[in-house]
């Protein structure tokens, strides 16, 4: 079955864990800067600290949680965007090779052709 889900193309937007995840660390990222700012600018008042700390951990919190559910999600993208990259070069390769000998035979034998003709020209004269 798992085979079948990464078979599928993945739609980050519409990947609810993905989205998820990519909000989280966002607000996370937000919310501990202006956390940051809120200790530094209340520094002598402790229970603004103690907020302005408890609120630093939270976002803390957040990026984790944020980043647990981004990381497969984002693999799981990244391995297909490989897969996908690959299997497509490996159909070009396979394809120009198919080709390459039927080129190789009529530019062969048209370089034949233009010989032959050329002999015949000298010959004739």
């Amino acid at each position: 079955m798992e085979n079948l889900e990464t078979a599928k193309q993945i739609i980050w937007w519409k990947d609810l864990k993905l989205l998820t995840g990519i909000i989280l660390v966002i607000l996370s990222v937000i919310i501990g800067f202006f956390s940051k700012i809120y200790v530094v600018a209340k520094i002598y008042e402790p229970i603004a600290v103690i907020t302005g700390l408890s609120v630093y951990a939270l976002s803390w919190i957040m990026l984790f949680f944020g980043a647990f559910l981004l990381g497969w999600e984002t693999v799981r993208l990244i391995q297909q965007r490989i897969r996908h990259h690959v299997q497509h070069t490996v159909e070009t390769t396979y394809h120009h090779a198919r080709e390459l000998p039927k080129k190789s035979y009529h530019y062969t034998k048209e370089l034949h052709k233009r010989g032959m003709e050329k002999i015949r020209k000298s010959m004739a004269k």
